[in-house]
This record gives structure tokens, sequence and C-alpha cells, in this order.
């Protein structure tokens, strides 16, 4: 992930701003637990008599990369339950990729004046690495778990994330091998975590989906991810990179379909894994404050912010040293500016869709 996300994050921290009830309301389902004795006692956790604890409350933060999104979530969370605790004391794992620089996930933990760990002398915390594609932690560890906008990243699959014309598969029609790949990718995702919790424990996640309500042609997303690859191919044709290459960029995400996230519920279900708690869909929309006032300056950003998470993933597929890569990225991004402004994203107001999720397991 670049060294740049945490300033480049604000998509995921509309999502955080406007679901902050709901993060507090995942605390609750664990507080409740604790004092009715329902969140079951562990060689990994505390022991409770329903109103006080011994040990600690453990946290998992899938997909935290450099940490500032996460801080701002586990200050909601720790801060609830320490009404309830005050002299709680918690562990605090944060999981990504083995790739991502930890050194500025912990950098940015202790050095932030508005940190967690300035809530109390009783939080510690981890780093993992590790894909949240496989178990992080062991069975029945864990008291409370979030993941904002990471369980579309999926193991990278040339079948299914293979584009001539955009750099994600969205609003295309899956063949049946294709939506069984996003379902299993989806369900596994949620059964790793539901072995992680504890009974009792309770796990809140975004998902990010395709939005029904409008034409694929006016997702802001699927527009932008179409212009990215039209703009390498005009690279191409310019023997800057070659079309092959161009060919196969993409970046593996699985934007789900609706009745792909319901079917999956409906496994998790059956299988009596992970209860489902709420589930509310939303729209992520522009806001001034974030990406400017005028239609220029937000597209610009808009393309800034998602930029960050692509912009790697892309480099990987050209065959250069990283000076040559890094140069030949420069172009694109000149270009794709240039190209942005003449052929601007059209309805640029509704940027992503994503379903809301709160689990408890039983």
């Amino acid at each position: 992930m670049e060294k740049k996300y945490n300033e480049m994050s604000k998509t995921q921290l509309l999502a955080i701003d406007l679901n902050k009830k709901l993060i507090i309301k995942t605390s609750d389902i664990i507080i409740e637990n604790i004092k009715n004795g329902k969140l079951a006692e562990s060689s990994y956790g505390f022991k409770s008599n329903g109103n006080s604890i011994q040990g600690s409350i453990r946290i998992l933060d899938v997909g935290s990369s450099h940490g500032r999104n996460s801080i701002i979530i586990l200050n909601l969370i720790i801060s609830n339950i320490l009404k309830h605790f005050p002299n709680q004391c918690f562990e605090i794992l944060h999981d990504d990729l083995p790739e991502n620089d930890f050194s500025l996930l912990f950098n940015e933990i202790i050095k932030n004046e508005n940190s967690y760990l300035k809530l109390s002398n009783q939080i510690f915390c981890y780093g993992i690495g590790n894909s949240c594609h496989n178990q992080v932690v062991p069975s029945n560890s864990i008291d409370l778990c979030f993941s904002f906008a990471t369980a579309h990243w999926t193991p990278y699959n040339e079948r299914y994330h293979y584009d001539t014309d955009s750099i994600a598969v969205m609003y295309k029609k899956r063949s049946a091998e294709h939506r069984q790949f996003c379902i299993e990718t989806l369900y596994n995702f949620f059964s790793l975590r539901s072995k992680e919790l504890k009974s009792g424990g309770s796990f809140i996640c975004t998902i990010l989906h395709e939005n029904n309500s409008i034409t694929p042609e006016l997702d802001s997303l699927n527009q932008l991810f179409t212009k990215v690859k039209t703009v390498w191919k005009q690279m191409a044709n310019e023997n800057l990179i070659d079309i092959g290459i161009v060919n196969k960029m993409a970046i593996n995400w699985n934007v789900y379909k609706e009745d792909e996230v319901k079917e999956v519920l409906e496994m998790l279900k059956v299988n009596n894994q992970l209860k489902l708690t709420l589930m509310e869909q939303n729209v992520e929309k522009i806001i001034s404050s974030v990406f400017g006032n005028s239609d220029e300056e937000r597209q610009i950003n808009f393309y800034k912010q998602i930029n960050v998470l692509m912009e790697n993933i892309l480099k990987s597929y050209i065959q250069a040293d990283e000076k040559q890569r890094e140069s030949l990225f420069q172009i694109f991004n000149s270009k794709f500016i240039n190209h942005l402004k003449q052929n601007p994203i059209k309805n640029l107001e509704n940027i992503l869709s994503y379903y809301l999720i709160i689990f408890e397991k039983d």
C-alpha cells in the first residue's frame, strides 16, 4: 500500500463517519454479552462474573493498512467499553498483508495525538502480516472484529479479474464459475472471522457491491476504472508500453452483486456460523469538504483517492526497474488527469455502494 495512504483514504473515512453509531452498537453487543455471561471465557481472553473482568478484551482490525482510520474506529469502541469497565485491559491486533509497511502503522498509532493508546495505560497493540483470506489469529480468541473497505480485495484470478476494457470487472454478467468464485471467496472471508470470534463476540464490516439503482454507465467507480484502462491503451498506441501488458492490468477486487451477498448470508445462517444483527445498504456521496467545490476539483480528487489503492498493483504489471516504472506512472498520471478534464466522469455524485453488516457469533 502506498505510503501516502493515510492522507488519501478519505473515501474509507466517509464510511466510518456515516456509521459511528453502528460501530458503537457493535461494542454494545459485547458489553451486553459480558454482563449476561454469554461471551465465552477463553484462555485467550477474559473471565467475567457479569460485572467485573479479569484479563483482556481482544479486538481484531482486519485490513489496518497504516492505521489512521482504524484509530477512529478503535476510539469509539474502547471509549464505550471503558464507560462500563473503567479498568479494562485491551489487546488490539492490526492485520494486513505482509508487504504492508507496519512501521508506518505503529508510527501513526504512537504519534497520532488522537490515538486510542491515550484512552488508557492498559491498551496493548500488535501487528499481524497475513491475508484476510487466511485465519489470522487462533480460533475463539477475538471478542470484537471490524473490517472496513477490505472484503472486496480477493486472491487474484486472471480468469475472473481480466477485462480488456477496464481494470476491474463490474456490471458484467458472470459465468456460473465466476459467480461461484465470488460466493466462495466472500463466504470464506466470513467463515474465517467466525472461527476467530468467541461465542458472544461481534463483527462489523463493509461489503462493496454494484449499485442497482443506476445504470453501469453512470456508476462513478465503474467509469473511473474504464477510463484508467483507456488511457493506458492510449499510451500503448504511443509505444510507451506494450498493449499485452495493458490488457492484463487489473485490480483484484470482487464488487459483489446483491444476490451473491444474500446467498452468502443465507449460507452462514444455515451453517449456524454468524447471526446477522443488522444489514444496511449505503451509497457514499461526494462531499465538498473532502473532494472540493468545483466539478474539476472533485473529479481529480476522486481519482487520487482511488489511485492510492491501485497504483502499486498496476505498477507491478510493468516489466521494468523501479525507476522506469515510476517514470512511466508519472506520465500516466499526467495524461489521465488531462483526459479526466476533457472527458469527466458523468454524474459524479454517488461514488461507492456498500453494505454495512453487523454479526454476532452465537
